[in-house]
């Protein structure tokens, strides 16, 4: 018997490690295909290794965000270099240790082959895979949400202080890396609170989890006060949730329809296993606490106070769906069929990753800003750069290994109203402001010299008209 538990153990590792391979593999995949896009540069541009600790926390928490992964990418920069794919590499790496935790979570809260499922899923889910070709927070915050939940169900059937010490540090990292992480905390002490008061007082449990959350509490001291400041903000680019926002909260993290609807049948598959099997009410309750009651705190929020549920942000529920996915396509006993329905599965996944690139892109703001930083340092010509997003621009050129300066908008057209500006200067145009830089030539006395057309991004070259007298 215990050589067949070996064997068995050598298989499952064998299984879960092809499986983080598949992951690997999908999440490199034209990894360095596509430009940065604005939020990338923002986290370069708080990372940069130049900075000192105190500005990197500065810039992050200051922007609305929780510093912690920002910290984490300056520290990369620091070993690493900085470099235009460090961040995307670390995100790669994040995302695919993802996958093994859910495997933890998965055989932890029902058996072996639930945990071989959900990493399964993982592997192949669009979500994960687009999340981790970004340099954002978005896959340490998934990480760390499905390590807390880890450490939660060990801390409630341990009730080992050292488990509940570990917890108070993924639960700290996790509110310190991405606002929603307080959604999965939250939801972890109202059910840590019904635990230990019910259906007895619970000394032990309730002792554990209230160090545990006095500890998570120290820890947001530092960034306590823009805490406050950002529950006063009213203003958001994130919309109000619309009527097919729940729906389409169900379906996009699964990218293809036909992967999102037969994800969808599995999972209230599951949910109706559970809720029928007395043995598993704690799993269940665990998982539906953590999807339900987070979304239900942002989804009301963003109802009736600042928006704040976005299809993005949705990312930190996926990880308990599909858990409860697992559990249901583990409930078919045919093996044939099962096997049937996870090859439909991972190749319909698989395949819409591949092709479907207009859904990723619209997770993102799908402009190429790499191109014209490499127009600009490959002309050779030692004159000034214009650009909206003169920061970000100037350090998409300090990523490419050249620094160059950027200055924004407002300064070459005061300068060219005051006949004070340069004889020839580059500009950056994006879709914002392509209309406002085309007409300098009816504004200024400029002529367009050169002009590199890029997606939804371009290089134009200005230079001093001769021939035009200068316009006001």
């Amino acid at each position: 018997m215990r050589d067949f538990i070996k064997r068995e153990s050598r298989g499952v590792y064998i299984l879960l490690g092809a499986i983080i391979v598949l992951g690997a593999m999908l999440r490199s995949y034209q990894l360095f295909e596509k430009s940065l896009w604005m939020d990338e540069l923002f986290s370069a541009w708080a990372s940069d290794p130049e900075n000192d600790f105190n500005t990197v926390f500065h810039r992050t928490v200051e922007d609305v965000h929780p510093p912690l992964y920002q910290i984490l990418l300056w520290g990369i920069y620091k070993v690493f270099g900085y470099g235009e794919m460090v961040g995307r590499v670390f995100s790669v790496v994040l995302g695919v240790a993802v996958i093994p935790m859910m495997y933890v979570l998965g055989r932890k809260l029902y058996c072996v082959e639930v945990g071989l499922l959900a990493a399964l899923f993982s592997a192949i889910n669009f979500f994960l895979i687009v999340f981790s070709q970004n340099t954002r927070s978005y896959e340490l915050l998934v990480l760390l949400t499905v390590v807390s939940f880890v450490l939660f169900f060990d801390l409630v059937k341990k009730r080992k202080f050292s488990t509940a010490l570990w917890y108070a540090v993924a639960c700290s990292a996790l509110v310190n890396t991405h606002y929603f992480g307080f959604l999965p905390v939250m939801s972890q002490a109202i059910f840590l609170i019904y635990l230990s008061c019910w259906p007895r007082f619970d000394r032990r449990l309730f002792v554990l989890g209230g160090g545990a959350g006095l500890c998570i509490l120290v820890s947001i001291i530092p960034i306590f006060i823009y805490i406050l400041k950002n529950l006063k903000k009213t203003d958001t680019w994130i919309p109000v949730p619309d009527g097919s926002f729940i729906l389409d909260s169900l379906l996009w993290p699964f990218g293809d329809p036909s992967a999102a609807l037969l994800s969808l049948v599995f999972l209230f598959i599951g949910l109706d296993s559970l809720i029928k099997n007395d043995r598993e009410r704690m799993s269940l309750s665990l998982l539906l606490s953590w999807w339900f009651v987070g979304y239900s705190i942002a989804y009301v929020k963003s109802l009736f106070s600042t928006p704040v549920l976005s299809i993005k942000n949705v990312i930190v529920f996926v990880p308990a769906m599909l858990v409860i996915v697992a559990y249901g396509v583990g409930r078919i006993k045919d093996c044939f069929a099962k096997g049937v329905v996870l090859v439909f599965m991972v190749v319909v996944s698989i395949a819409c990753f591949l092709t479907r690139s207009d859904l990723a892109e619209s997770l993102r703001l799908e402009h190429d800003l790499r191109s014209p930083a490499l127009e600009i340092i490959n002309s050779g010509k030692n004159i000034p750069v214009y650009a909206r997003w003169d920061t970000l621009h100037a350090t998409y050129f300090k990523l490419l290994g050249a620094p160059i300066d950027v200055t924004g908008l407002d300064a070459i057209e005061r300068d060219l109203a005051t006949g004070t500006a340069p004889t020839c200067f580059f500009m950056i145009a994006d879709q914002w402001d392509r209309e406002r830089i085309n007409n300098y030539p009816n504004v200024f006395a400029v002529e367009l010299k050169d002009k590199a057309e890029f997606k939804n991004s371009a290089v134009l070259q200005y230079c001093a008209s001769v021939n035009s007298p200068e316009r006001r």
